[in-house]
Parts: structure tokens; sequence; C-alpha cells
């Protein structure tokens, strides 16, 4: 590591000693800081246990499709003739609390898993599985 690197407490360069001694006027670090509204958590806390729910959905079909090769290979033939509603039934039927938007492609399942918290569109998981090699 560069011993001068502008992060580097350490040991200040011969022009960091050199400007420390000039009498130059001292501006605040970050003056537009200021203008930010305070750190209020309620949202952001509750978005991440909304995410948190996304993610069990996420787990729960990523399972489903890791263990249970009939479930797999429905799931790839259907999404493969591009039939979405039965790929949405087939996900559906697993029991998952929230069942992501779905879309395919000749490499594999692209799945978002999204919620609102109230009106606010909070927070997004998006899943990609590839079923092909590249």
């Amino acid at each position: 590591m560069n011993r001068y690197h502008p992060f580097y407490h350490g040991v200040q360069s011969p022009y960091q000693q050199h400007h420390m001694r000039m009498n130059y006027p001292q501006y605040p670090a970050h003056p537009y800081r200021n203008n930010f509204p305070p750190v209020e958590t309620k949202t952001f806390m509750a978005s991440a246990d909304k995410t948190l729910t996304l993610m069990d959905s996420a787990h729960f079909v990523l399972t489903k499709i890791k263990t249970d090769t009939s479930f797999a290979h429905k799931l790839m033939d259907l999404a493969q003739q591009s039939n979405t509603a039965e790929v949405l039934k087939l996900i559906r039927q697993t029991g998952v609390k929230v069942v992501p938007v779905v879309s395919f492609n000749p490499d594999g399942i692209h799945m978002v898993f999204d919620e609102k918290l109230g009106e606010i569109d909070c927070c997004h998981l998006i899943v990609e599985v590839r079923w092909r090699e590249m």
C-alpha cells in the first residue's frame, strides 16, 4: 500500500506537511450534508422484513427446483414453450406466499419477487436460474 495514499494517516507526505503549516481557511468536509432529512428507519426496517418474505418464497421455489425432478422438468418444459400462465400456475401450486413475475429466454428463467409496503413499491428480489450452458 502506498503510504502517501490520501486515506493513509500513518505518515504524511512532504506536500501534506507543507500545507498543514500554511494557514489556509478550513472548510467543512461535507458542506451540503445538512440538507439531508433526519434518518428515519421505520420504512427501511419494514422493507427489510418484506424482503425476507420474498427470500423465503424464492428459497422455496429454488429448493423445489433443486429437489423435485418432476417439478423442474415440468417448469422448464412449460417455460421453453413460453407458457407463462401454466408456469405461474405450477409455481402457485407449490404454496409460495409471493408468486413472482416470470420471463424466460433460451438460457433460463427470470423471476422477480416483489412486495409493496402500503402504497410504496418497497422491495424486489430478482432471481435468474440458468438451464443451458453457454
